[in-house]
C-alpha cells in the first residue's frame, strides 16, 4: 500500500526476462508483499468494491502494468522493468496473478465500469528456513532475484506465524490505485473490505509488508501495528553497498499487523 505514479506499459513482453520453468514457479510459490496505493484523503465514493474473479485477470494485469509494475519503489530503484513503452517483466506478472486464485482479492470499479484500484490478498505461509530457497535459486532474472531475496529476508525476520502461533493470517500482498483517482479513499475502502472478508472467514490477523513510505502511513492510519523494520541503507551486498536506494521518501521496508 503506497503512493501511485502512473506508467505506460502495453501487452508486449520482453522474452529475455524470465525464470526457469515459469509455470511450476508460479504454481508452487506464493506472492510476497510489496505495493503501491493512494494517499488517504476521503471524498464522496463513486466506485464499488468487488471480489476479483478469474475472468478479471486480463483487466487486472493491464491495470498493474500501468500503475504498479514499473513504479513501485523497489522495482523503480533497480529499474526492474526495461525502459520503453512495450517492456515488462513476465515473471513478475505471472507471480502477481497467482494470488488471485485464492479468491480473496478485490478491485475498486468506477461508476463507468473501469478498474481504479486493486488489492491482491492471500493467506500467510511460513517462509522456508533457508537464505535462498529453490524459488529464488531458480529465478533467471537477476534483478527480480534481488527483490525476492529481500522479501524472503523480511518474511523470515518478521516471523509472523512464530509471533502469533496457531493464527490464521490474511496477507495484503499488492494494493495499487489509479493515480488519477487519488483522494477518494480507495485504498482505505479496499482495506476495510478486506477486514470484513477476513473476519467472515475467521482470520485472526491481517499483515502486510510496506516497501513505501506511503504504505506505512496508510497502515498506521488504519490501526496496524509495526512489528519489523529494515532500513534500505542497512541492507547491503558483500561490498557493503546498499542494494536498494529508492527515491525519497522511501527509506525502509516494514511489516505491519492488525488483530481482528
Amino acid at each position: 500500500m503506497a503512493q501511485v505514479i502512473s506508467g505506460k506499459l502495453t501487452n508486449t513482453h520482453i522474452s529475455t526476462v524470465g525464470f526457469t520453468n515459469n509455470e511450476d514457479y508460479v504454481k508452487h510459490k506464493k506472492l510476497t508483499r510489496y505495493s503501491l496505493a493512494d494517499t488517504m484523503d476521503e471524498a464522496p465514493r463513486d466506485y464499488s468494491i468487488q471480489v476479483i474473479k478469474q475472468e478479471d485477470k486480463p483487466e487486472v494485469l493491464k491495470f498493474l502494468r500501468r500503475f504498479f509494475f514499473r513504479d513501485e519503489p523497489l522495482n523503480a530503484s533497480i529499474e526492474l522493468i526495461p525502459r520503453g513503452e512495450n517492456s515488462t517483466c513476465v515473471p513478475l506478472e505471472e507471480y502477481s496473478m497467482s494470488s488471485i486464485d485464492e479468491n480473496l482479492s478485490l478491485k475498486a470499479v468506477s461508476s463507468a465500469g473501469n478498474i481504479v484500484g486493486v488489492q491482491l490478498n492471500g493467506t500467510t505461509v511460513k517462509p522456508e528456513d533457508t537464505d535462498e530457497p529453490d524459488f529464488i535459486k531458480n529465478c533467471d532474472n537477476f534483478k527480480f532475484k534481488k527483490i525476492l531475496r529481500l522479501l524472503h529476508h523480511v518474511d523470515r525476520k518478521a516471523a509472523v506465524l512464530d509471533r502469533y502461533p496457531g493464527s490464521k493470517i490474511l496477507d495484503v500482498k499488492i494494493i495499487s490505485v489509479d493515480s488519477g483517482c487519488r483522494g477518494k479513499g480507495i485504498a482505505a475502502a479496499l482495506c476495510q473490505k478486506t477486514v470484513d472478508i477476513a473476519k467472515e472467514l475467521n482470520y485472526n490477523y491481517i499483515r502486510t509488508d510496506a516497501s513505501s513510505h506511503y504504505t506505512a502511513k496508510l497502515c498506521k492510519r488504519l490501526g496496524f501495528e509495526q512489528i519489523f523494520e529494515l532500513m534500505y541503507k542497512d541492507y547491503v551486498d558483500s561490498n557493503g553497498k546498499s542494494i536498494f536506494t529508492p527515491a525519497y521518501p522511501h527509506s525502509c521496508i516494514s511489516t505491519f499487523i492488525k488483530k481482528l
